[in-house]
C-alpha cells in the first residue's frame, strides 16, 4: 500500500479488493506513530474511532479511504481545543457539519490535525501543541492555520484532509508544503450545525489532498447545506468554455519574492501553451487590508473566553483591539469589505480565471515570521497578499504546487476563479496537472 497514491487510487484499489480499510488504516496509523512525534501535524489520534469505521462499510466515492480533521472543528466524544490553552479540556457533543458528511461517507477519522490558536496567525507555532514542522525542511513552518493538515498530506499520514480557511488558511500551507488546496466558495458547505458564521462569512472549510481529482472529490464529500445557514451557493454545474480567458500578477503592495513572480510568470507560458488567452493584470485588492482586520479582531473579541484566559499574546491584542471596536466600525469595516468584492469581481466579467502567487515568499524559518507582537498582523498580512482578498469576495481560489525554490521549498501557485467557479478553476488545474505535474514530487526523508 502506497501511503502516497492519491485518495481515489485507494478507493480504486478498496473496490477491486487489493487491501481493505482495515488495512490502509492501520498502515496509516503505523505511520503516524512513527513520523510524528518529530513532524506534529497530529495532535490527537482517533485509532480506535478510524478502525471501526474501516470495518463498518464503505460508502461514496471516498469510502473507505482516510482522512484527518482540524482541530478547529468538532468531533463528537472527543476534544475540540481549536488549538488554545484555555480550552484544552474542552469536548464537543456533537459533529461539525463537514465531520458527519465524512462521517456518511465512510471514511476513517484518523485524528485531528495541528492548528495555530483559534485559526488566527498564518503559521502553525503558538498554538497549545507547539510546532507543526515541514516535510521539506523540519526547520521551516508547515504554515497556517490548517499547518497539521498539509503537512499530513505532504508525509503521506492521510490520503486526503480537512481544513479551513479564513484568510488563506487551507492554501497557505498548501503553498508552504507542496500540495494542493481549496477554499471553496462562500456557501458551498455548511458552518453547522452550531456556529452561525466565521468571520463575517470570510470563512469556509476546504479540502487538502496530493491531486486536483483528490481534492474535488473531497469537496463533493463535504459540501452540503442545514436549514438556516446565512450562505448558500451551489458550484456552478459548468465550466466556463475554453479556452479560457486568464489573467495573470506577479505583484502586490508587498515585496515577492522572485523565484515565487517567476514562477507564476512560467505558469502564465504554459497556460498560454495549453491554447488560453493570457494578459497581465489584476484587480485592486489592497482596500481590503484595514476591514479585514477589523472583521477578525471583532472575531476575537467575541468569543466567550474569561478575561484571564491564557492566550497566544496576539490573540489578547487582538480582543483587546476588538473590545474598543463599535458596533457602527464593524457594520462599516463589513459594507467596505462588501462594496470593494463588488469591484473585485467585476474583474470576471471579462476574464474567466485569474493567476496569482499563493504566497509573496516560500515557507520561513520557525519561529521568523510575526515574531514581534507589534509587526505582526503587519508581517502576515504582506505575507498573504494574495489569499486573504479572496476570502472578502468570497471565491474560490485553488493552491497548486507548481513550482519548488532554489532551498528547496514548494511555491504555491494560485487560480482563483469567478464566484461558484470551482468547476473552472479545477479544469484548468488539471491541465496544469498534466503538463507541470507534481504528484511524484515528496521529501526525501519521508
Amino acid at each position: 500500500m502506497d501511503p502516497f497514491a492519491s485518495a481515489l487510487e485507494q478507493a480504486a484499489a478498496l473496490r477491486r479488493g487489493d487491501y481493505s480499510s482495515e488495512e490502509l488504516t492501520r498502515a496509516y496509523l503505523e505511520r503516524i506513530e512513527r513520523l510524528n512525534p518529530e513532524l506534529n501535524h497530529y495532535v490527537l489520534v482517533t485509532a480506535d474511532l478510524a478502525l471501526q469505521m474501516a470495518r463498518d462499510g464503505h460508502r461514496g466515492e471516498l469510502g473507505g479511504v482516510p482522512v484527518s480533521i482540524k482541530d478547529l472543528v468538532s468531533l463528537a466524544g472527543y476534544p475540540t481545543t481549536f488549538g488554545s490553552r484555555a480550552l484544552a479540556g474542552l469536548e464537543l457533543p456533537y459533529d461539525s457539519y463537514v465531520v458527519s458528511r465524512l462521517k456518511d461517507a465512510g471514511c476513517p477519522v484518523l485524528g485531528k490535525t495541528n492548528t495555530s490558536e483559534f485559526g488566527t496567525r498564518p503559521v502553525t507555532e503558538h498554538g497549545l501543541f507547539g510546532p507543526a514542522r515541514n516535510p521539506w525542511n523540519r526547520e521551516h513552518t508547515t504554515g497556517g492555520s490548517s499547518g497539521g493538515a498539509a503537512g499530513a498530506v505532504a508525509a503521506g499520514l492521510c490520503a486526503f484532509a480537512q481544513g479551513s480557511d479564513g484568510g488563506g488558511s487551507v492554501r497557505i500551507p498548501a503553498s508552504c508544503c507542496g500540495v494542493v488546496g481549496l477554499k471553496p466558495t462562500r456557501g458551498v458547505i455548511s458552518t453547522g450545525p452550531v456556529f452561525g458564521e466565521g468571520w463575517a462569512g470570510l470563512a469556509t472549510d476546504g479540502v487538502l489532498a496530493r491531486t486536483v481529482a483528490d481534492v474535488a472529490a473531497g469537496l463533493d464529500a463535504v459540501a452540503g447545506h442545514l436549514p438556516g445557514d446565512p450562505f448558500w451557493a451551489e458550484p456552478d454545474p459548468q465550466s466556463r468554455a475554453f479556452p479560457l480567458r486568464v489573467g495573470f500578477v506577479t505583484s502586490a503592495a508587498a515585496a515577492v519574492d522572485a523565484e515565487v513572480a517567476a514562477a507564476v510568470s512560467n505558469v502564465a507560458r504554459a497556460i498560454s501553451d495549453l491554447g488560453h488567452h493570457v494578459d497581465e493584470g489584476g484587480p485592486e485588492t489592497a482596500p481590503f487590508r484595514e476591514p479585514m482586520l477589523v472583521i477578525v479582531s471583532a472575531g476575537m473579541a467575541s468569543l466567550p473566553l474569561p478575561p484571564d484566559a491564557d492566550l497566544d499574546p496576539l490573540n489578547r491584542l487582538s480582543i483587546a483591539t476588538g473590545n474598543q471596536l463599535t458596533a457602527a466600525d464593524y457594520l462599516r469595516a463589513l459594507g467596505a469589505i462588501r462594496e470593494q468584492s463588488r469591484r473585485v469581481v467585476a474583474f470576471w466579467d471579462d476574464h474567466d480565471l485569474l493567476v496569482t502567487p499563493t504566497l509573496t515568499r516560500p515557507a520561513p524559518r520557525l519561529g521568523t515570521l510575526g515574531a514581534k507582537l507589534e509587526t505582526a498582523h503587519e508581517e502576515y498580512l504582506d505575507w498573504l497578499s494574495f489569499t486573504y482578498p479572496y476570502n472578502c469576495t468570497g471565491q474560490p481560489a485553488l493552491s497548486l504546487p507548481l513550482a519548488m525554490s532554489s532551498q528547496g521549498l514548494p511555491i504555491g501557485v494560485q487560480l482563483v476563479g469567478p464566484p461558484r467557479g470551482e468547476k473552472t478553476i479545477l479544469g484548468l488545474a488539471v491541465q496544469l496537472e498534466q503538463a507541470l505535474p507534481w504528484k511524484d514530487r515528496r521529501a526525501a526523508e519521508i
